[in-house]
């Protein structure tokens, strides 16, 4: 007796769909930071982000979302980090906590920022 099988097994499905739902997770990761990165343009209440003065990112939320951005000091603010995530008390512009207020209509929330980096939510 020939017993031939037709079709695939569960185990050979199962292992089709891990390897399409990795390969489906790698390609929306890249196309989002591809994405973000062709849509941060402009000036305005701007966030940059840059390393040794060149300019990676600026997102301007002005443009972007319609949301202004203001400080308690009424300046711009400037959080440096070193490469192990902690402030670098020499590049920071400010010595005591601003509050940053980002206003959209009548909706607004504020963003209180610490000398060393930490951000704490008013």
């Amino acid at each position: 007796m020939n017993n031939r099988r037709l079709g695939f097994s569960i185990i050979e499905l199962v292992v089709v769909i891990m390897v399409g739902s990795v390969l489906t997770s790698i390609a929306i990761t890249s196309f989002s930071g591809v994405s973000g990165r062709f849509a941060t343009r402009g000036d305005g209440d701007s966030v940059w982000l840059s390393r040794a003065g060149d300019v990676l990112e600026v997102l301007d939320f002005d443009e972007e979302f319609h949301v202004d951005i203001r400080t308690s000091t009424s300046s711009d603010l400037k959080v440096c980090m070193n490469a192990r995530g902690f402030a670098d008390m020499g590049c920071n512009n400010f010595t005591s906590p601003v509050t940053v207020t980002f206003s959209l209509a009548s909706d607004t929330a504020s963003v209180r920022v610490f000398t060393l980096g930490q951000m704490v939510i008013n």
